[in-house]
């Protein structure tokens, strides 16, 4: 192997490694790790993501269920918005199983838009929304792969809303 490479200068030397014996730091000594410490902490690391790995793929289709319920409602305030500031009305339709949703205005369909896999649209519907902001009152109701379902609530004034139903069947 042959003499370590001396990294350090004197001046710095000094400063890092002080001359005191019992000095917990050595700068002879040799820098890096071991194999053998190299793969205990990879051991460990694998044991931790073993363990945690199975609790986050439970948590992800709640996620998705939650991120399509705010895509959703984000989507009907936008509607609203356009409707007031163009004058307009505008209307968001879905249909029944379905993975997607359109929006409307004038009978034309402007977009469709996807919800992420796995979750459906369990009842079919539209929801309106008027030049001044108000809207016809109903709900998107979603069920994510593990039958978790949530709904994104519209009031006649346009106020919107997300609840969670005690079973998917039922409104909140």
């Amino acid at each position: 192997w042959g003499p370590p490479i001396q990294l350090l200068t004197r001046a710095l030397e000094r400063q890092y490694c002080p001359a005191i014996p019992e000095a917990a730091i050595m700068c002879n000594a040799r820098h890096g790790f071991s194999a053998l410490e190299l793969v205990v902490v990879l051991a460990l690391v694998g044991i931790l993501a073993a363990i945690a790995l199975p609790g986050w793929s439970r948590l992800l289709p709640s996620y998705q269920l939650d991120g399509s319920v705010r895509q959703v409602q984000s989507e009907l305030h936008g509607i609203k918005m356009r409707a007031v500031s163009v004058n307009t009305a505008f209307q968001l339709a879905y249909l029944a199983d379905s993975s997607q949703y359109m929006i409307r205005s004038d009978g034309k369909v402007l977009a469709t838009k996807p919800l992420p896999e796995g979750i459906v649209i369990t009842k079919a519907g539209s929801i309106s929304f008027s030049p001044r902001g108000t809207a016809d009152a109903n709900r998107v109701r979603l069920r994510g792969s593990t039958g978790l379902c949530k709904q994104v609530v519209v009031s006649a004034t346009g106020r919107v809303r997300t609840c969670r139903p005690t079973d998917c069947s039922g409104d909140c």
